[in-house]
Parts: structure tokens; sequence; C-alpha cells
């Protein structure tokens, strides 16, 4: 909570406005607000890291070229979401967006027998159906010639 807390603050000081949330919870446990940030930088620590809270850093495009390019522009590559009914910019995201999971027209919870793997440095491997299973077992390969 304290680490989602100093992200935003300091995505805040670099000119971000908190439409709404933006802050911890009081009580118990680690809590923190749905916060939703506008006008925030491309390059800013909101949007370039994972955040692992409850942020959501809104930029704008011009063109789905545009939207591409921010997408890909970080180090990391979990998951990624699109809404839309244009089955150009589906296939396009696809085959260009650089992340293990892409969403389309829904949230982010993977089905039980699909496979979660993240890209980049959002890990590797995966969990999940059988892909996930895969993970515990070894592959080995004997060659005889008699």
């Amino acid at each position: 909570c304290e680490k989602v807390a100093a992200m935003v603050e300091r995505a805040v000081a670099a000119g971000a406005k908190v439409e709404c949330g933006g802050t911890k919870i009081p009580g118990p446990g680690y809590k923190y607000q749905a916060t939703v940030l506008t006008n925030v930088k491309q390059d800013s620590e909101v949007v370039q890291s994972e955040v692992f809270g409850p942020v959501l850093p809104v930029l704008t495009f011009k063109t789905f070229d545009e939207v591409i390019e921010k997408a890909n522009d970080c180090e990391f590559g979990l998951a990624s979401s699109i809404f839309t009914n244009n089955y150009r910019y589906i296939e396009r995201c696809r085959t260009e967006l650089l992340f293990g999971e892409t969403y389309v027209n829904r949230f982010h919870f993977e089905a039980i027998q699909g496979f979660h793997a993240g890209w980049r440095k959002s890990g590797l491997g995966g969990a999940d159906g059988k892909h996930g299973l895969m993970e515990y077992f070894n592959t080995k390969v004997m060659y005889v010639h008699q």
C-alpha cells in the first residue's frame, strides 16, 4: 500500500491529476482507493512500472499505431486489454502487442484452462491449464542404438 501511494504521489508531483481515489483507506490492512490518473506522461513511473495496486493511468492517443507504440513502450508485458468491435484492431493486438495475455472486451481473469504468462520483465513461464501443469514435469529423451 505504501509503494502504491508513493507511486501516485510521484505521478501527481510530475503533473498527473487524480480524477478519483488517490488515498489509502483508513483501518487495518493494506487498502488503497481505486484511483484514476489523467494528464500522465508516457515516461512516468506509474506508466512504466507494474503498480500492483488499483491505479489506472489514462493516456491519450490519436492513431492506433500510437496505441501499439505506447503499450509496448515499457519493460514489462504481463497483460493487456482492448475494448473494441474492430477486428482489424484485435488482430493487430494479437500480432503486435508484446504481452503474454491480451483480453478483448473483458477484464483480466484468465480461464482455468488458459495459460497465465508474462513476457519480458513480467516473468518467464506460466501457470494454469495443461501448460502450467507441464512446469512440474521433466522431459527426458533417450536415444539407443543397438
